[in-house]
């Protein structure tokens, strides 16, 4: 499964995850409201790498009118938090799931801004830009955030990437499934401690617990086991359910953090440095965009992120 699409089926509004439960805050949100407000009546505004619509909401909240287009490759939804005042508002709201960037399901010259919060520098943009310049109208506007190569989500990841130990995450799921099984075969929870798999099995758990779990200061915690360790615990509170819910519990535990690597991996290989800034400029001139800007945009005095606004040309 797409390592996106498992992110997005939880439910999160933004690329940040719970870090941002109400949707993008900050810089991101200065941004794009910034956009949202400059935007005309009855516009068209395509999201690239939309998630479960995370730009839409404010376009929501400013009352605009016009039509939301959302496309992502990976599996999505319309956010709860997206979802919140829509009903009520002008928008039509179109959703490509499933869909690359690079064969966008618009008709030429029908959007007016197409816009992208880390997203559309996953695709081939060698043809994903070519799939934008086609759809945005005359005189429309590409308006992007860029994964940077120095930016603070860029350093997290990588050092996410060292964090991860697949041998103790394998043990820990190993664990529980012992526990799982024994738990059926237990007249009762409280008999459980009388099975020797089940009690080494936990003992293994509790020994990765205090591994993982006892460094609490941010600068040397082993942040990425830290979280798996504290989602594996919930599966304590669950010796109650049945052997199906414990089962797919444990297995999307082991997804979900698979997914998150291979989610970490992806987010350090789009990163762009000045060289590749300076190339993606060229190719932006080569397909007739023109009025190019690209800006470092700040969160707390850190690197948050490359901001790129270029104009598709009016036609000689």
């Amino acid at each position: 499964m797409n390592p996106w699409s498992v992110f997005w089926r939880q439910g999160h509004s933004t690329t940040f995850g719970d870090y941002f439960k109400q949707g993008y805050d900050g810089a991101v949100a200065a941004w794009w409201q910034a956009h949202v407000d400059a935007l005309d009546a009855d516009v068209a505004v395509l999201e690239v790498g939309c998630g479960n619509c995370s730009l839409l909401p404010f376009m929501v909240k400013s009352d605009v009118a016009g039509k939301y287009i959302g496309l992502d490759l990976a599996t999505v939804e319309i956010s709860e938090v997206a979802r919140k005042g829509l009903d009520e508002s002008r928008i039509e709201v179109v959703l490509h799931q499933e869909t690359p960037a690079e064969a966008i399901p618009e008709d030429d010259a029908t959007v007016d801004v197409v816009a992208s919060v880390f997203g559309i520098e996953y695709s081939d943009l060698d043809k994903s830009l070519g799939e934008v310049q086609r759809v945005l109208k005359p005189g429309g506007k590409l308006a992007t955030l860029l994964h940077h190569d120095s930016s603070v989500v860029t350093s997290m990841s990588r050092r996410a990437l060292t964090e991860y130990d697949p041998a103790d995450m394998q043990s820990v799921l190993d664990a529980l499934l012992t526990i799982s099984k024994a738990r059926d075969a237990t007249p009762s929870l409280a008999d459980l401690k009388n099975n020797t798999e089940a009690e080494k099995a936990r003992a293994e758990i509790n020994r990765l617990a205090g591994k993982y779990l006892s460094d609490t200061n941010p600068a040397t915690a082993n942040a990425t086991m830290f979280e798996f360790m504290t989602n594996a615990l919930k599966f304590f509170k669950m010796m109650g359910a049945s052997n199906e819910e414990r089962e797919a519990f444990i297995a999307s535990l082991g997804t979900e953090h698979t997914a998150s690597r291979e989610r970490f991996e992806q987010m350090s290989s789009v990163a762009l440095d000045e060289d590749a800034i300076e190339r993606l400029k060229i190719k932006l001139a080569d397909l007739g965009f023109g009025n190019t800007r690209i800006d470092v945009v700040h969160s707390n005095n850190d690197i948050l992120a490359w901001e790129l606004c270029t104009e598709k040309q009016l036609p000689h």
